[in-house]
């Protein structure tokens, strides 16, 4: 609701012209007033009900003698006079306390030879498998982006925000947790076996508060329903994934790397965060090939330590 909405709503219910759900809706501000966060200050409401009461008696001993609906209507004048005082406030508050709308929650499913594509609100991309069974909201709340994966196979490819991580609750109560990366998960029910396979970055897989694992790169995990029994594994073949960058920043482009492979890039020299990069890898590539290119293209030079998972950038 726009602020000029806002007041014309207002103004309908002081003049006797809203309908029940427009008095319904002023009457709950109202109500809440007392309660918002952001209060007018109390002095200033104090003094507006003060003079709306010393109003409405001075119009009381002047209109005693008149028919009800004159008095009303001479009270509903007076009441748009202090709404004129009071409007910028309340209204502030309307704008400012309203509970934020519940997305809608989609549900998606495939037949048994069908695949679709879902790109989430956040960007983020999911590949549902046959025989597949996926919620999410049209937009994300809250602090925990949260969808629910609760049957079959999807792999998921996810944008990466480390304020708002994002999870993926499953049928057997498990939920896998990230901040962004690109990882599979198998899940029906019939064959009481879960399992979640990362292609870049890293996951937790969690069983209410007990982590039973944190897999990164070409890791997967297997969780058998019935024993409770959960084990991890290398995977040789992986799904092959887009490393996109398109102007972006360096720091921005080794941060990501850092994220997706695990490992630590420092620039020696801090203008080095600057410079632009447009050019698009994959997850099949080992990070050293990513930043040999990267290093050719803004005429740099890097070296490793520590079997390659510490990398240093330098003119």
């Amino acid at each position: 609701m726009t602020e000029e909405k806002a007041k014309q709503l207002l103004q309908k219910y002081l003049n006797g012209e809203a309908n029940a759900a427009e008095i319904k809706q002023v009457e709950d501000w109202y109500t809440q007033l007392d309660n918002a966060d952001k209060k007018i200050p109390q002095e200033r409401k104090t003094a507006l009900r003060e003079q709306l009461l010393s109003n409405i008696q001075s119009a009381i001993s002047e209109k005693k003698n008149k028919r009800p609906s004159l008095l009303y209507s001479l009270l509903f004048k007076i009441a748009a006079t202090i709404l004129m005082i009071v409007s910028a406030g309340f209204v502030y508050w309307i704008l400012n306390n309203q509970p934020i709308a519940a997305s809608v929650q989609i549900v998606t499913t495939t037949n048994a030879a069908e695949h679709k594509r879902i790109l989430l609100a956040d960007g983020s991309e999911i590949i549902l498998e046959p025989s597949s069974k996926i919620s999410y909201p049209s937009k994300f709340n809250g602090k925990i982006r949260e969808i629910a994966l609760t049957e079959g196979e999807a792999f998921f490819d996810i944008a990466h925000d480390e304020s708002h991580p994002f999870q993926v609750k499953l049928a057997s109560k498990l939920a896998v947790k990230v901040l962004g990366t690109s990882f599979r998960i198998k899940a029906y029910q019939a064959s009481k076996k879960v399992e979640v396979s990362v292609a870049t970055g890293k996951v937790a897989v969690q069983q209410q508060d007990k982590i039973l694992g944190i897999l990164t790169k070409n890791q997967r995990l297997l969780y058998n329903e019935e024993t409770k029994q959960s084990s991890r594994n290398l995977i040789e073949k992986n799904t092959a994934v887009a490393i996109a960058f398109d102007g972006a920043s360096l720091l921005e482009v080794m941060k990501r790397l850092e994220y997706i492979y695990s490992i630590k890039i420092v620039l020696k020299d801090r203008s080095l965060s600057t410079l632009k990069t447009t050019a698009t890898f994959n997850s099949t590539q080992n990070p050293a090939e990513i930043l040999d290119i990267i290093c050719s293209l803004h005429h740099l030079k890097y070296s490793t330590i520590e079997k390659d998972k510490i990398f240093k950038v330098y003119k």
